[in-house]
Parts: C-alpha cells; sequence; structure tokens
C-alpha cells in the first residue's frame, strides 16, 4: 500500500498570508510515480483561503505544482451561483467553485491559467483585467523530504499612472488594451492609477519582461473634427509607468511688420517745351 503524506503550501511571500474572499487561489498539481516518464494529472482546486490548502501525496512519487493567485482590485471577478469563470475554466471550459479543497481528477484541471483572459464582474472578457496576478511553479517536488511545499510566486502585472490636462476645448479619448480614459474641456485636471494584468501570465511573471503597445489619443473638437496620434508605450513587470497628456491647437500667428527706414531719394527729370 502506498505511504501518504500530506504537503501544506506556503508561499515565500509572507504577504500572502492575509487570506480575503477577495485572493483567489487556482492550483494545478500532477504526479509522476516511479518509473513513470512524464507528469500526469493529479488534482486541481480553487481555494479562497490559504489555510485550507493542503493534499496527501504519495512518497514516493514526485510532484509538479501550478499556482495563480488572483487578487481582485478595480475589477471583480465574475461569480454566477457560485461559480467562476475565466481564469479559472477546468476542463471543457466548465466553470469552478471555490470549495477550498482539491479534486483528485487524471482527466481534467484548470486550463487557463497561463492565459490573461478574465471575466470580470459586468460579464465582459478582457485580457488585461485590473487584478493583481501572481503565477509560480514547482517541478520534481519529493513530499518525502519534507512535509511543506514553497512556491514562489511572482506578480504578473504593470501600472499604468494617467496625469492628462484637459483640452482647451471638445473631448480627449485615450484608448489602450481595450480601456479607456475620456476628458472634456470641463474637467479637472485627471490624475489615476491603476495595476493590470499581462495577457501572457507565464512570461508576464518573469523578471524583466516587457512589451509594447499602442496607445492612441482621439481628440474630438467642438466643430466635431478629430485629430488622432498613436504612441508605442513600454510596459515592464511590476513598474508603474507615468503618463502625462496635454494636448493643444495650433496657436494664432502673430504678423511683425518691418517698416522701410530712411529718407526718399531724389530724382529729377527735365522737361523743357519749345513751342
Amino acid at each position: 500500500m502506498s505511504r501518504l503524506s500530506k504537503s501544506q503550501w506556503e508561499p515565500r511571500n509572507n504577504h500572502l498570508r492575509a487570506g480575503s474572499t477577495s485572493r483567489f487561489y487556482a492550483i494545478n498539481v500532477y504526479e509522476k510515480k516511479p518509473n513513470d516518464e512524464g507528469y500526469s494529472m493529479y488534482a486541481y482546486g480553487l481555494f479562497t483561503s490559504l489555510s485550507k490548502i493542503a493534499l496527501k501525496m504519495n512518497v514516493e512519487s514526485l510532484y509538479k505544482v501550478e499556482c495563480l493567485i488572483v487578487e481582485e482590485k478595480d475589477d471583480k471577478l465574475f461569480v454566477s451561483d457560485g461559480v467562476y469563470s475565466a481564469p479559472f475554466f477546468h476542463g471543457n471550459n466548465y466553470g469552478t467553485k471555490a470549495t477550498n479543497s482539491f479534486v483528485f481528477s487524471k482527466e481534467e484541471n484548470f486550463t487557463g491559467l497561463k492565459a490573461g483572459a478574465t471575466t470580470i464582474a459586468d460579464g465582459k472578457v478582457v485580457n488585461h483585467p485590473r487584478v493583481v496576478k501572481l503565477y509560480g511553479t514547482v517541478s520534481d517536488f519529493s513530499p518525502k523530504a519534507t512535509n511543506t511545499l514553497p512556491i514562489n510566486m511572482r506578480r504578473a502585472v504593470f501600472g499604468l499612472h494617467f496625469k492628462i490636462t484637459p483640452p482647451e476645448e471638445g473631448k480627449l479619448t485615450v484608448s489602450y488594451l481595450g480601456w479607456y480614459v475620456y476628458v472634456t474641456k470641463a474637467s479637472a485636471a485627471y490624475e489615476n492609477r491603476k495595476v493590470y494584468s499581462f495577457d501572457d501570465i507565464e512570461k508576464g511573471s518573469q523578471e524583466g519582461y516587457q512589451t509594447q503597445v499602442d496607445m492612441q489619443i482621439t481628440w474630438t473638437k467642438d466643430d466635431g473634427t478629430n485629430e488622432k496620434e498613436t504612441k508605442q508605450v513600454v510596459l515592464k513587470r511590476n513598474v508603474m509607468t507615468v503618463i502625462e497628456i496635454k494636448v493643444e491647437g495650433q496657436k494664432p500667428h502673430g504678423f511683425t511688420f518691418n517698416e522701410e527706414s530712411g529718407d526718399m531719394k531724389t530724382e529729377n527729370v527735365e522737361w523743357n517745351l519749345i513751342f
């Protein structure tokens, strides 16, 4: 009979210990038994309580663990009858309940932990949700050696801090990553900072990761005409990028008159008439 050991997850970051209903832990566990060439599905589970994350393991096997932590911020996750959607789909796109327990399965587990797609509270699916995502993996863990399985969880996030001066007329629309900011001439100076998750969680959690995105500004003037400008912005992992925006129309051109100076020249014309 196989000997089983109960292993407790403890993420290294101490601040992760504070559990709350706005923090979710999605975990895939794979097992490699003695003489197996590769890993097979073993268990998966969605948790809201860190203290509930514990799993019995065969001490003769090795285990691989994949974990995604999602912390709600400006966006909240969509839930219907206790069932959560992306990124917590399992199997063939089935929603998952946060039962605070593992489901043992060799046929299905979470399928979208590395993807950016996230269903937020209004049912909209976005690739750069305004939540904090942390991702980590461990391979070849042996429960024989210890009953504690530490996982280094790394943020897969970037920040944007907008400082926008209202236009002298009309309205400004700033579009980026499927999100929009609107500022009118009647608005106060706009300043707002938010944290977003990358659309590639595995790459986005790696040290030094960065990517370029296009941001577009549309200035709709009072007469209905539009002025557009696009700029590439570099988004860096775990970095808050400050973006200051100010638009101005063409200014009236002044006139300078350089008047001719000096005395008028004199020229003589002789007109002698003999009749």
